[in-house]
C-alpha cells in the first residue's frame, strides 16, 4: 500500500466512523425503536460530562462567584437552559416534576436538561 492509498483509506474510514452512528440512530428513531421509546431522563449533575460544564438543575445552585457572571448583556439570574441557544423546546416535557427539554450540547446527548437549569456553555438566544 502506497502513501496515497493509505491516506485515501484513512479518510474514508474516518468519514464513515463519523457519519455512520448518526445514520443508524436516525434510522432507529424513524422505526420507533429503543431510542424513541425510551423514557425521558434528566442529565445527572454528578455525571462527569455534566460536571465538566458545571451543569445544575437550578441556576441558583451555582455558588462559585466566578461562574455567576453576566453574559452577552444577560444577568446571571436570567440565564436558564430555557433561554439558551442550545435548548430544544420542541422536546419539552415534564420529568421528575421539572419542566425539561432537549439540549444540543454533547453532555446531554439522549437526555433532557431542566428548563431552570444552567451550565457554562449557556449562550444567549438570537
Amino acid at each position: 500500500m502506497n502513501r496515497r492509498s493509505f491516506f485515501q483509506a484513512s479518510l474514508f474510514a474516518i468519514g464513515a466512523a463519523t457519519v455512520l452512528p448518526s445514520i443508524l440512530q436516525a434510522e432507529e428513531r424513524r422505526r420507533g425503536g429503543s431510542a424513541a421509546g425510551a423514557a425521558a431522563t434528566l442529565v445527572d449533575p454528578k455525571d462527569a460530562a455534566a460536571k465538566a460544564v458545571n451543569y445544575v438543575h437550578l441556576n441558583t445552585e451555582i455558588k462559585d462567584k466566578a461562574l455567576r457572571t453576566d453574559r452577552n448583556g444577560v444577568k446571571f439570574e436570567a440565564q436558564h437552559c430555557k433561554s439558551c441557544a442550545f435548548y430544544d423546546a420542541s422536546k419539552e416535557t415534564t420529568v421528575a416534576g421539572k419542566k425539561a427539554g432537549g439540549c444540543q450540547m454533547p453532555f446531554a446527548a439522549g437526555k433532557l436538561v431542566a428548563a431552570e437549569g444552567w451550565c457554562t456553555t449557556w449562550a444567549k438566544k438570537a
